[in-house]
């Protein structure tokens, strides 16, 4: 009786424990996530083409879902319309506020993770699965996308959906319940509708399912099933040819095969090649204790490589700064290196030190280059946002109509783009900005009328915002500019005084404050 009270609390710990590690890993990809929800500029084209998609001209008010759906098939026929009509209903519901908007995309990316735990365990081992959550929650490409206005961090909750309802079927034995059958059918539909690479985790299942599935009278009806789904995507495929014509117009600079799965190695080991070579040793070593469920996992996964070098080798299709596109194998690649990890030896010491390798891993990788690289933050450092979202987050900060904001920079001009987007937002008389160019020349830009001097400024403005990070622009880099500011109008006292934000507010000598 005795030990059987032992073993039940030893249990009961080890559940706990597991448990509490699971949530550890949800509540730092939910911190990861919403840090910069807010601080991240939007300064990037995929961000505003998602604002447009919902607003159109406005900022506050959502098109209805038609018009939605038309903007995304007159100007953006590479994407399908389901994330956009999923967040027109989001911005509906909670709002449209920028920290709202991104927030939609954590939320993804906390279903896909518990949705990779949930694929994991149909081997029934749940330290594989807690493995399998670890890695993918520690991803840093998953986890930058996991705070942007795309779909990307919904693709894996899809890529599961689909592959557990497959496997539930295709291993049942008796009936099975109806929802199953229309959740992989609906499932197939709905990843084509999110984005057209779906169509590659759907190819790896077909191909599964020729070759290594039983050929029984299940089978036909899971045929069945997979091709009654796809025809769910046959009314958005002229569309999809539109757009497919588009990007066979387009030249990019394809990776080879060998260039592909060195990146693709790079994105999933956060560039500790160790991790991948050394699963591949065990899982072949351990290749005769596999089980059925770790078996289909593990092909699975080959197929879906498989098929995307064979689909890149016919047309570029991976690229160094898109593999955002490759997050739909994160359940995959997230569950064979798991499987891996669960021969490892069950001493607390070594998994702890292997898991301390990987979080250290990921903290390197993220300021490594190839990450900039392949989340696209290297493209992104070129469109400079000055910390506009101060003025919009700030509850001590009004800017009024009359006024206008005044950025500072020495040497980087802020794009259109963003100047337009913040010009609606924040409601000034103007934004300007003024920096150096690569010629020394004080260059203003503005979102209203063009201003040609500092002079000309002090005419039409009597009161402004200064604005500027502090880390970038300070008195030495442009002291000229201070100088001036200080000498035709008067300090009303700086309202902020972050790291990366300093926000004060002027007004003509004669005014008050």
């Amino acid at each position: 009786m005795q030990f059987h009270n032992g073993s039940s609390s030893r249990r009961l710990i080890g559940s706990s424990l597991h448990l509490l590690a699971a949530l550890a890993c949800l509540l730092f990809a939910w911190h990861f996530g919403t840090k910069s929800l807010t601080r991240a500029p939007l300064a990037n084209h995929d961000e505003l083409r998602t604002l447009s998609h919902i607003f159109g001209r406005s900022v506050n008010t959502p098109q209805s879902l038609q018009e939605t759906i038309t903007n995304v098939a007159t100007t953006s026929e590479q994407h399908g319309p389901l994330y956009f009509l999923l967040l027109n209903v989001w911005s509906r519901v909670a709002g449209s506020d920028l920290f709202i908007l991104r927030l939609l995309s954590t939320y993804f990316a906390l279903l896909s993770l518990a949705a990779i735990y949930h694929l994991a365990r149909i081997s029934r081992l749940r330290h594989q699965a807690l493995a399998a959550l670890f890695i993918v929650s520690l991803n840093s490409l998953f986890l930058f996308y996991s705070r942007e206005l795309r779909m990307y961090t919904l693709l894996p909750f899809l890529v599961v959906w689909i592959v557990w309802c497959y496997w539930r079927l295709l291993e049942a034995i008796g009936g099975v319940n109806w929802w199953i059958w229309l959740s992989l059918a609906l499932g197939c539909g709905l990843i084509l509708y999110l984005h057209y690479f779906g169509i590659f985790i759907l190819a790896a299942l077909a191909m599964y399912h020729l070759l290594f599935a039983r050929k029984n009278r299940r089978w036909i009806h899971i045929t069945l099933a997979l091709m009654a789904g796809g025809s769910l995507f046959l009314p958005w495929l002229p569309t999809v040819l539109k757009g497919l014509e588009g990007f066979s117009n387009k030249s990019f600079s394809g990776m080879s095969a060998f260039e592909s799965l060195v990146s693709l190695g790079n994105v999933y080991s956060n560039d500790f090649w160790l991790l991948p070579l050394g699963a591949l040793i065990i899982i072949a070593w351990h290749r005769k204790l596999l089980g059925k469920p770790q078996r289909f996992l593990l092909v699975l996964t080959f197929l879906a490589i498989a098929v995307l070098l064979l689909a890149n080798e016919i047309k570029p299709i991976l690229i160094a700064k898109r593999l955002r596109y490759m997050l739909l194998l994160a359940p995959l690649l997230g569950s064979a290196l798991a499987i891996a990890w669960h021969f490892l030896p069950r001493r607390v010491p070594a998994q702890f030190l292997l898991a301390a390798v990987w979080i250290l891993s990921f903290f390197t990788y993220s300021q490594n280059e190839n990450s900039y690289i392949a989340s696209k933050r290297k493209s992104l450092e070129s469109l400079y946002a000055p910390p506009f979202y101060t003025l919009v987050y700030h509850p001590n900060i009004e800017v009024r109509p009359t006024e206008s904001v005044l950025s500072l920079h020495p040497s980087r001009k802020i794009t259109w783009i963003t100047g337009d987007y913040y010009q609606k937002l924040i409601k000034p008389s103007n934004l300007v900005h003024i920096y150096y160019d690569g010629g020394g020349r004080l260059t203003i830009q503005t979102t209203g009328q063009p201003i040609g001097s500092l002079d000309e400024f002090v005419s039409r403005h009597a009161a402004f915002w200064l604005l500027y990070d502090p880390q970038e622009t300070d008195e030495r880099s442009m002291g000229n500019i201070f100088w001036w500011a200080r000498n035709y109008y008067r300090s009303c006292g700086r309202y902020l005084e972050e790291t990366h934000a300093v926000v004060e507010r002027y007004v003509r000598d004669s005014d008050p404050c």
